[in-house]
């Protein structure tokens, strides 16, 4: 959620620079999007709503800039709440991801004091807060400590002053990552956003806060403000798989994906795979954490260990999780599910185990990460990065990393993966011209709808969760997922003659239950989408999938990704920004 992007150097077109650099962070999600450029001793301010798109600027040549793409918290969706957001003199400007928690209570006491509010935004707190300590102090970074220290919440803030011509910027957990290139200095909230104009970064922690300015970097002790070393790191950027190529939409591309990023996991992923299963082996329990998408990757693994391993393995959900902590001691072991490695739940998921002792893990897409850095254990996914705001690839690397773990633990890895390589064949096939197109033309069926249930056991019931997820994320229809014998326990009620009803019936012990569920959706009137290796009677359209065993999970997401998609297509949908949602959750 919110991207940021700043730049001190060289003078050149900086607010084009820096609106390019906001596109790369457009995956985040936003409404909203604002530039602010330091000219001539004062700050030129271009404020819109809706998308980058097609939009240009026209600032002067400048040395300092910085813009901000808005995911809306506190305040609508207008220009005066979007980014960057100007002291009453017009010398200071704040960009800021995170919410202020306590933000009506400082803005009580500002107003009061006589301080000028053009927005209805918790950030702009920020600037004025930084106008009050500037008067006391002529050192902006040491300013913008003092301003920290009274925020509550989770936060990233970056400040500009025109005249000195500096940026400085503070985090608590909301990620910024700095970085030095042949022009100049920038910062990032995402390391994606500095391809092209950085080749080191440095990636900012809690405790710290850093100046940028016409010298380059410096970084500080955020308590003491003393000045410490700078651990510069080379910046690798894939940036060919960042790039969309021939696909309509990334959404389309990173589908087309997951059968390599599934032979890369099996290929390259074993050390390790092996090293998550030894020290699942050594915990005295062990719990999966994730959100969304990422924790019904979590919920399969929690299936997958007992099946093939016979061991039990908590699942939570990762908001949830400071609600079960209090089993957590220094035995157990907490393994984050993520794509991004900033979603702000996982984080302070990961925190209080932390607190309580336990050893940390995480299978993790995005190196370097808060999550990445903040780990005992990390399991890469290697997925390249996922520019749609939906997860796909992400989504089966993780299962198929909980599948391999799984096997590993009970000393069958090979066979793990065996399974996983048969999945990707599989994919491979799925994703030829003949397959593809039977399952756009059911997605005709649920484009027209305004309801679909889709149901599972055992295994294929976090699949039924994950592909209700994708349908109605992508396409705004509603769907929901439920375990297959539950349906008379209330769920039946909903169905209606005409219901769209995707069943998956896998060639497992689940099949013969399952069928009996769908009968009973399809006497209500019903229309049953099966999803599976054989056909049955009791569907009305059947999307045949590979019979792949285990590994069932990784072939069975992808007719749900599918549908989501052209169902999306049909409805005049943007498959790669869906409305109101953001690819990086970085506020509670």
């Amino acid at each position: 959620m919110c991207g940021i992007f700043g730049y001190v150097g060289q003078p050149g077109p900086v607010g084009n620079d820096v609106l390019r650099a906001l596109r790369t962070l457009e995956y985040r999600g936003y409404d909203s999007w604002g530039i602010a450029v330091g000219h001539d001793g004062r700050i030129d301010l271009e404020k819109r709503t809706g998308k980058i798109n097609g939009a240009s600027v026209d600032f002067a040549d400048a040395e300092i800039g910085f813009g901000h793409t808005r995911w809306a918290t506190h305040g609508g969706v207008t220009e005066p709440n979007a980014h960057p957001h100007l002291d009453c003199e017009g010398r200071l400007a704040v960009i800021h991801n995170g919410i202020v928690e306590n933000f009506r209570a400082l803005r009580e006491r500002l107003e009061a004091s006589g301080h000028r509010f053009r927005s209805e935004t918790d950030s702009e707190v920020i600037v004025h807060l930084l106008e009050e300590e500037r008067a006391t102090t002529a050192d902006l970074a040491a300013a913008l400590a003092a301003v920290v220290r009274r925020l509550d919440g989770l936060n990233a803030v970056i400040a500009m002053d025109v005249r000195t011509r500096e940026l400085v910027a503070a985090k608590t957990v909301s990620p910024l990552v700095a970085g030095i290139g042949s022009r100049g200095v920038v910062i990032a909230s995402d390391a994606l956003a500095l391809r092209g104009h950085a080749d080191r970064v440095v990636y900012l922690e809690d405790d710290q806060l850093i100046r940028l300015g016409k010298d380059g970097l410096v970084l500080y002790d955020r308590a003491s403000m003393r000045e410490i070393p700078a651990p510069l790191a080379p910046l690798h950027a894939l940036v060919g798989d960042a790039e969309l190529g021939a696909y309509p939409h990334y959404m389309a591309k990173e589908m087309a994906e997951q059968p390599a990023v599934l032979e890369r996991l099996a290929d390259e992923g074993v050390d390790a795979v092996e090293r998550l299963a030894g020290a699942i082996v050594d915990a005295y329990g062990t719990f999966l954490v994730g959100c969304g998408t990422a924790s019904y990757a979590a919920l399969t693994g929690s299936y997958l260990f007992s099946r093939i391993a016979a061991r039990h393995i908590n699942f939570v959900v990762g908001s949830e999780f400071k609600y079960h902590e209090h089993f957590i001691d220094p035995r157990s072991l907490v393994v984050a599910l993520s794509q991004s490695g900033e979603t702000v739940d996982v984080i302070e998921a990961m925190l209080a185990a932390r607190r309580r002792g336990a050893r940390l893990g995480a299978i993790v897409n995005s190196e370097h990460s808060t999550l990445d850095r903040m780990v005992d254990l990390r399991v890469p996914l290697g997925a390249g990065p996922e520019q749609c705001v939906l997860s796909t690839k992400a989504y089966t690397a993780k299962v198929a990393v909980l599948l391999l773990a799984a096997h590993a633990v009970a000393g069958t890895l090979d066979r793990g993966r065996d399974e996983v390589l048969q999945a990707a064949a599989g994919l491979r096939e799925m994703l030829a011209g003949p397959w593809v197109d039977r399952v756009r033309a059911v997605a005709e069926t649920v484009s027209r709808t305004d309801h679909l249930f889709v149901i599972g056991r055992g295994l294929a019931y976090p699949t039924a969760l994950e592909a209700a997820l994708k349908i109605k994320e992508v396409s705004y229809v509603h769907a929901e997922g439920f375990a297959g014998g539950e349906l008379k326990h209330g769920v039946i009620a909903l169905i209606a003659p005409g219901t769209p009803c995707i069943v998956y019936a896998p060639n497992d012990e689940t099949r013969g239950d399952i069928l009996s569920g769908a009968m009973e959706l399809k006497s209500r009137g019903g229309y049953i989408i099966g999803i599976g290796p054989i056909a049955d009677p009791v569907f009305d359209v059947h999307i045949e999938t590979p019979d792949v065993g285990n590994a069932a999970p990784l072939v069975n997401a992808l007719p749900a990704q599918m549908l989501g998609y052209h169902a999306a297509l049909r409805r005049g949908n943007d498959p790669d920004k869906p409305r109101n949602l953001a690819k990086s959750v970085t506020v509670k």
